[in-house]
């Protein structure tokens, strides 16, 4: 009787070379998001002497644009292509940090944290489609299970061990 070889199940199963690539483009993103507003109120208040209600103003209205943008700029994505919707996310998202990175008024500093958060807001469709376009039925929960790791594990370290680093280094 000859003996049959069955192929071993993999724990993690094989994903393409963009997958990973979309890993790590969320896993940055994440992590400088929640690693810049870890420690913007404390910046904007110490270092910048914007008042307490600046900042409430400042974070009030720019955390929902980075929640409820996404509905729109997925429908945007969906007409336009993915690839143009991410190209103008990092585009704003780059310049937005760097905006931030030089505002030092309160009206430049809440223009830059807008573009910024425009950028954020039509990234977080992207990515989270372009996952369910790399992933099928046979790798799909490993694939977001994998996806929603690497968001929080981008927030979690960057506030944890790159905020203090750069701290230490002004």
């Amino acid at each position: 009787m000859e003996k049959t070889i069955t192929p071993k199940k993999r724990l993690i199963p094989h994903f393409s070379k963009m997958y990973w690539l979309v890993i790590a483009f969320e896993f940055f993103e994440r992590g400088s998001y929640y690693g810049m507003m870890s420690i913007l109120a404390v910046y904007l208040t110490t270092k910048l002497n914007f008042l307490e209600y600046q900042v409430g103003n400042v974070l009030g209205i720019i955390q929902p644009i980075v929640y409820f943008l996404p509905i729109l700029a997925g429908a945007v994505a969906d007409k336009l292509g993915y690839k143009r919707m991410l190209i103008c996310a990092f585009a704003l998202l780059g310049a937005g940090y760097l905006f931030v990175s030089q505002a030092s008024d309160y009206t430049t500093m809440f223009c830059a944290l807008a573009i910024m958060a425009v950028g954020a807001g039509i990234f977080k469709p992207i990515i989270s489609g372009s996952i369910a376009k790399l992933t099928d039925e046979s790798n799909s929960s490993i694939g977001f299970g994998i996806f929603y790791w690497s968001i929080n594990l981008g927030a979690f370290l960057f506030p944890l061990i790159l905020v203090p680093f750069l701290k230490s280094i002004e």
